[in-house]
């Protein structure tokens, strides 16, 4: 699937809290909306593919209740596990899902009209973001390692 137009680009937690993902909202040539992970701060392999909006709430539909992220399975042609997890952040982040009451480690559907709107009037106003992008669709195993300060031990840096 390509991408005609990125309306949206956005950012959240994974589902664990501790690393940021970036994520694309845009429309493919029939101008169904796609949703793809662009990136992810913690590392880890995951698929950059597109997939249609109406693809994800069919599945969340017909999946077995209580809502997680292995709702997911099966609707993206990359093997990465962590895929599935890393769009039901981004579904929760855009409000398609929320976290259920009495057991927040599993969620619910949310009414998707809302959200299909907001995407809808972006797509309306012509909305059009440019992005830069590996053209392999890799992604590294770790983030890059951040270099340490040398420590001042008033010795030679060779020593």
């Amino acid at each position: 699937m390509k991408v005609k137009r990125i309306v949206k680009v956005g950012e959240c937690l994974n589902l664990s809290a501790k690393y940021k993902l970036t994520y694309h909202i845009g429309i493919d040539d029939q101008d169904a909306i796609i949703i793809s992970i662009a990136s992810n701060e913690g590392g880890g392999y995951y698929s950059k593919e597109w997939v249609k909006l109406d693809t994800i709430l069919a599945k969340l539909e017909s999946a077995k209740r209580p809502l997680t992220s292995f709702s997911l399975h099966g609707i993206f042609e990359g093997k990465s596990a962590n895929t599935p997890g890393f769009m039901f952040a981004v579904l929760y982040a855009e409000g398609l899902v929320e976290r259920d009451i009495e057991n927040p480690r599993v969620y619910l559907a949310s009414d998707p009209k809302p959200v299909i709107e907001l995407i809808e009037a972006l797509i309306n106003s012509g909305t059009d973001i440019k992005v830069s992008s590996n053209s392999d669709g890799a992604t590294p195993s770790k983030s890059e390692p951040k270099k340490q300060p040398a420590k001042k031990s008033g010795l030679h840096p060779l020593y």
